[in-house]
């Protein structure tokens, strides 16, 4: 097996795993120290084995076209999960728009009905504007007949007033 120079802090993506000691004895023991074995995600085979301060790396050949497999089949998987993140997201935009489109349906909807009953309200606002034009026009036309009427009995009491004055003698002496 070929030594890395660098030692076990290039890889930070192994976890550790503690064996125990070389002769099969409690974990951390024996003479030999303690005896600690690196590997990707628990896998045993190309597992990378420290002992006595030395890191042996498996043979090239033998691990790099499982290394390879297992970077395809990750690759693989996270396409597959990609592709389904944005199916799931293109429906969930689907329904967005359609919730989106039956609502603009209907406000413009409301609208049209808003729109009409304005009309409406315009027209009989119209009409009440005229009729009050037309009331106070005859209102107007009313009081000047009525201020003209009570002008002409006042002048009727004042002309039968003046000839009662007129023809009654006024003392004598």
């Amino acid at each position: 097996m070929a030594r890395h120079p660098l030692g076990a802090a290039e890889f930070s993506s192994f976890y550790l795993l503690q064996h125990g000691s070389g002769s099969g004895g409690a974990a951390g023991g024996g003479a030999s120290g303690p005896w600690w074995s690196y590997s990707c995600h628990g896998g045993g085979s190309g597992a990378i084995s420290v002992g006595a301060g030395e890191l042996e790396l498996p043979a090239a050949g033998a691990g790099a076209g499982a290394a390879a497999a297992r970077d395809d089949e990750r690759r693989a998987r996270r396409q597959a999960s990609n592709r389904e993140s944005a199916r799931r997201a293109r429906a969930r935009r689907r329904g967005q728009l359609d919730v989106l489109s039956s609502r603009v349906a209907e406000l413009r909807a409301a609208n049209a009905r808003l729109a009409v009953e304005l009309n409406r309200v315009a027209a009989a606002r119209a009409r009440a504007a005229r009729e009050g034009a037309r009331l106070r026009e005859e209102a107007r036309a009313l009081r000047e007949r009525l201020d003209a009427a009570e002008a002409q009995r006042a002048a009727a009491r004042g002309k039968e007033t003046g000839d009662e004055e007129a023809g009654t003698p006024t003392g004598t002496n």
